[in-house]
């Protein structure tokens, strides 16, 4: 839940800024775990971005760095992150031109872990209307459909007309076939509302998936 409210957090003060994670700036506590499953205690620095790699410490003499696929994942205090390969993402190109991005790799946070498993990533695109680097956030939402993974996206703050909103839900729906409440819940979603309750809602989701 923790981890949820912190998201929050940065998008009431409409500030999408990867430097809003403690461990952005600085090492904290945290805990990395290896492709093999071996976790490994210490200090964690990570500038949230698919290519920068992560800072880790044992000793303060001794720094390792990691790439994405380096590791499944890590955490530091009630934040936790999972790798994740091959996305689709909403970025730079969507907005004037319908297409998706390609988000080859990134530790997304972990929002929630279900039926239905949220994460949350920054992807970053160049915006020729602004003139530099922006940050687009999505929502991942991933379930195991025949023993494999199946993941959709969606955008969250990012500037776009209600339109462009619109055909990203409708993307979104074929994803919960399985959830027709959810897909009711998901048709009301205009952009003034706010996203993170439909992720309160998918966490109601009830055992037998037609009720």
């Amino acid at each position: 839940m923790k981890s949820l409210i912190f998201i929050v957090g940065i998008f009431m003060t409409w500030s999408v800024r990867a430097q809003n994670y403690p461990f952005a700036t600085q090492f904290v506590p945290g805990t990395i775990t290896l492709k093999d499953a071996t976790q490994k205690k210490g200090l964690i620095r990570w500038f949230p971005s698919p290519n920068e790699k992560l800072r880790f410490k044992m000793t303060e003499e001794h720094e390792e760095r990691y790439g994405v696929n380096d590791l499944q994942g890590f955490s530091t205090d009630s934040l936790h992150f999972k790798t994740l390969t091959n996305l689709e993402v909403y970025g730079e190109h969507y907005a004037l031109l319908n297409k998706m991005s390609k988000l080859k790799q990134s530790f997304a946070q972990v929002v929630y872990t279900g039926k239905i498993n949220i994460y949350y990533v920054l992807y970053y695109g160049y915006d020729p209307l602004q003139g530099g680097f922006v940050t687009y956030p999505n929502l991942i939402f991933e379930k195991v459909k025949e023993e494999k993974q199946e993941y959709v996206s969606f955008p969250i703050y990012i500037r776009m007309r209600e339109k462009k909103y619109e055909q990203a839900k409708q993307k979104l729906l074929p994803f919960f076939s399985d959830y027709p409440a959810i897909q009711e819940k998901l048709k009301q979603y205009h952009l003034e509302n706010n996203i993170f309750t439909l992720v309160e809602f998918i966490k109601q989701i009830p055992e037998v998936k037609n009720e």
